[in-house]
């Protein structure tokens, strides 16, 4: 029960953002007359599957594996805040040992076709849609020319320590991906089934109104899902959903259960590394 109040009082989001969407929630979201950018004023949105350039991608031997990185916050101060030194020195040796970094476009060709880009791929996720998510990381991702995809909470966006709505868009048209990290950040295991949906369709609305996109990808809040989460999320229309499941993704783990490799505060260069070597197979 504590932990599930610790989650209620989270920040919310910009409520008018959610106009038009529908009150069917775990919990109720207040209206205003908040605008929201049209999607083809703001020029935001993702390329589709169709449109990615595939011709120089190899085919693996064997089933893939691949490992999503799963960061939060890029700051100090707790096991979920990877300063951003260390983030700097990660993402330079990416770089530097030929990593491709992937949009969710591409991570699921690769899980679902076994072809790939590069034989060193990695797709870089960001949980919550932290302020420093634009301020820390967004600026090394962009000097390291790296994709990458922040899980955006619906009910925190414009609030404090959150993404606003001008900086999603800004890195949306940046090479980095909003998807779904839910509305209120609730864990779903304790909900019900039509509670679940509309946590999933709601939020799903929301960044594909915000951003003209088809969202795609869902991140379980606090990794915590069940067979109907499963079920659920792909009936919300999401082609894949990422857990705190420990290890590379493969697709017999199933596309709406995918496993992520968490990056903790301290770890040298050559954890790092092992880490992701460990991940990876294909």
């Amino acid at each position: 029960m504590v932990a599930l109040l610790g989650i209620l009082i989270l920040p919310g989001c910009s409520q008018g953002i959610l106009e038009g969407i529908g009150i069917k929630t775990a919990a109720p979201i207040a209206e205003d007359d908040i605008e929201v950018v049209e999607a083809a004023e703001n020029g935001a949105g993702q390329d589709l599957e169709g449109q990615i350039d595939t011709g120089d991608w190899i085919t693996a031997e064997s089933a893939v594996q691949l490992p999503i990185l799963m960061y939060h916050s890029i700051s100090e101060g707790n096991g979920l805040r990877v300063p951003s030194e260390e983030f700097r020195v990660q993402m330079a040796w990416l770089r530097e040992n030929g990593y491709y970094t992937l949009s969710p476009e591409e991570a699921y060709l690769v899980l679902t076709e076994n072809r790939m880009p590069s034989e060193k791929c990695v797709w870089l996720t960001f949980d919550d849609g932290y302020t420093d998510n634009y301020t820390e990381a967004f600026p090394i991702l962009k000097e390291n020319d790296m994709k990458a995809t922040v899980f955006m909470i619906g009910k925190s966006i414009d609030k404090g320590h959150h993404l606003t709505e001008d900086q999603m868009l800004e890195m949306s048209r940046n090479g980095i991906s909003i998807e779904s990290h839910t509305i209120n950040h609730l864990e779903l295991n304790r909900m019900t089934a039509v509670q679940q949906e509309a946590e999933m369709v709601q939020s799903k609305e929301l960044f594909d109104r915000i951003l003209g996109q088809d969202t795609t990808v869902l991140s379980y809040p606090v990794g915590r899902y069940n067979e109907e989460s499963l079920r659920l999320s792909e009936e919300a229309e999401y082609k894949m959903a990422v857990t705190t499941e420990p290890g590379g993704a493969s697709r017999d783990q199933g596309m709406h259960a995918l496993h992520r490799v968490r990056i903790s505060p301290g770890l040298s260069v050559d954890g790092f590394a092992s880490l992701i070597e460990n991940a990876s197979k294909h």
